[in-house]
């Protein structure tokens, strides 16, 4: 690929298109922490200095490669629901799991994006990040308080809550390296059990019938 600088917005953004692109190809083929901006650089034909113009950090790129993840799932998760008539707490929870499954990303890298990711990234790429996951955040408890009529936009907060802060936690569970899964095998303690798709519709249903009661009083 021979690099030329973007004249245009639209340019940019092809640019920025290409990086990604390279950075999810980049970690097909190696551990997170062994991918270097002058890697990706190789990869993409461009010089240190023409990568700068564009990200500062390989963290700079995976806040991108989310913020795109977080507008596809949403817009595919406002579509799965729509296919729900009527909404049944069940059907809600495998709808939601299926399409979580299907932006794995999301449930591997949210966890880390406080503690690791957004500590490493310019506040001009984290300003629009911020904004994009607000914008999206308030589209979701729409379309929740929307399915499940029972619940208000602060209970709706939560379940998207368990969506990024417990579900990829079960997730990391049902994904764990090799020489995890022999040191929990020789520590005899048993392995996840079923799949997690089953397990993630158990929890979220128990999550969600707990969101059913929290009118009742909790600082006694």
């Amino acid at each position: 690929m021979t690099f030329q600088r973007a004249r245009n917005d639209e340019q940019r953004q092809i640019r920025i298109n290409q990086i990604t692109t390279a950075m999810i190809e980049l970690m097909e083929d190696l551990p997170f922490d062994k991918i270097t901006m002058k890697k990706l650089g190789e990869k993409l034909s461009f010089t240190r200095n023409n990568l700068y113009q564009y990200v500062k950090s390989k963290n700079e790129v995976i806040l991108l490669i989310i913020q795109q993840d977080f507008i596809d799932w949403a817009n595919d998760l406002h579509h799965n629901l729509q296919t729900l008539n009527p909404t049944s707490l069940g059907g809600f929870c495998k709808v939601w799991v299926q399409t979580a499954v299907k932006y794995p990303r999301i449930l591997h890298w949210f966890p880390l994006l406080g503690e690791l990711i957004e500590k490493d990234v310019t506040l001009e790429k984290l300003i629009p990040f911020k904004k994009n996951y607000f914008e999206i955040l308030e589209k979701v408890k729409k379309d929740i308080v929307k399915a499940l009529s029972k619940l208000d936009s602060t209970q709706a907060e939560r379940l998207v809550y368990f969506h990024l802060r417990v579900l990829p936690h079960l997730f990391h569970l049902y994904n764990e390296s090799t020489i995890q899964k022999e040191a929990i095998k020789q520590a005899g303690y048993p392995g996840p059990q079923g799949s997690f798709e089953e397990q993630a519709e158990i929890e979220m249903q128990i999550y969600v019938n707990g969101l059913y009661n929290t009118d009742l009083e909790i600082n006694e």
